[in-house]
């Protein structure tokens, strides 16, 4: 009885909504009624065949988008701990400034390189100009070529001080007696980082790895700010394609298959890297 009033919160907020979204991908929803009728498995037949939507496309940018932000994300993330952690004068109050990007709403930070990035007044294109490098400037959020790349370093830029804390807070528990051991026994900087670093912040690693990976399939407002999908759908992720489906077209049907197909793809994912994190730690540790 204690429990049952969370029980039932938990039902009506999550339960609920993902059984209604299973049974809306399966159906046609007509709206304003929201009345629907069962048919199979039509809608996903339709937007992996629709030439509108590009299933294998919005695919591939999608993967993309992951990989290229966690990766980027995680990269800045190491190097900035690894500076924090050497403890080097000067840089306590840097600290401060590099958490800034993420304490910054999203909208605003995604405004911000909306601004830097404009082909007419933007900073980077007028900096280059006047640098006598006219050359390089760029129409960077017009081009499909470079829209994508673009929006990764806004959006790796807002969120890599939350991997840095994660990452300088593991770094920060291993004790200096290690470093010095390995040291006194002819360990190289490598070996150290390889050996001793690495193995100290690997559940750190574990755990940032599948929250990166979730929030950068999920991920929608930076996009959205940026180009909102363009141009000519070079920035269209899955999360993109479910709103323009169900907000845009409002066949919530459609929309409703793309998202649980987004969910079976996001539990594939967790299931083989949960598997593999645990053949990993299962082995020997290297002498």
């Amino acid at each position: 009885m204690l429990v049952l009033p969370a029980t039932v919160l938990i039902a009506l907020m999550m339960v609920y909504p993902t059984l209604q979204t299973v049974w809306f991908s399966l159906s046609t929803v007509r709206l304003p009624t929201f009345q629907t009728t069962f048919v199979g498995l039509a809608n996903f037949a339709n937007i992996l065949t629709d030439p509108a939507i590009g299933a294998g496309q919005l695919v591939q940018r999608t993967i993309e988008w992951v990989a290229g932000t966690v990766l980027l994300r995680f990269a800045l993330g190491f190097v900035a701990a690894l500076v924090f952690n050497a403890k080097v004068r000067g840089t306590a109050w840097m600290r401060v400034l590099v958490v800034l990007p993420w304490t910054m709403p999203s909208v605003v930070s995604a405004n911000l390189w909306r601004w830097i990035l404009q082909s007419d007044v933007g900073v980077l294109d007028q900096t280059l100009k006047g640098w006598g490098l006219t050359r390089l400037a760029h129409n960077w959020l017009g081009d499909p070529h470079t829209a994508l790349p673009a929006v990764m370093v806004a959006y790796s830029w807002a969120g890599f001080p939350f991997i840095m804390l994660l990452i300088l807070a593991g770094l920060q528990g291993v004790p200096v007696e290690q470093y010095e051991a390995g040291a006194v026994d002819g360990a190289n900087w490598w070996q150290l980082f390889r050996f001793i670093t690495v193995p100290a912040v690997r559940g750190v690693l574990a755990i940032a790895l599948i929250l990166e990976t979730v929030q950068a399939v999920n991920s929608f407002d930076t996009l959205t700010v940026m180009t909102g999908g363009g141009p000519a759908n070079a920035t269209q992720t899955w999360s993109l394609a479910i709103y323009r489906a169900g907000f845009t077209d409002y066949n919530f049907g459609a929309a409703s298959a793309l998202s649980v197909l987004m969910f079976l793809a996001a539990v594939t994912l967790l299931v083989i890297y949960s598997a593999a994190n645990r053949a990993s730690q299962a082995q020997p540790a290297p002498r």
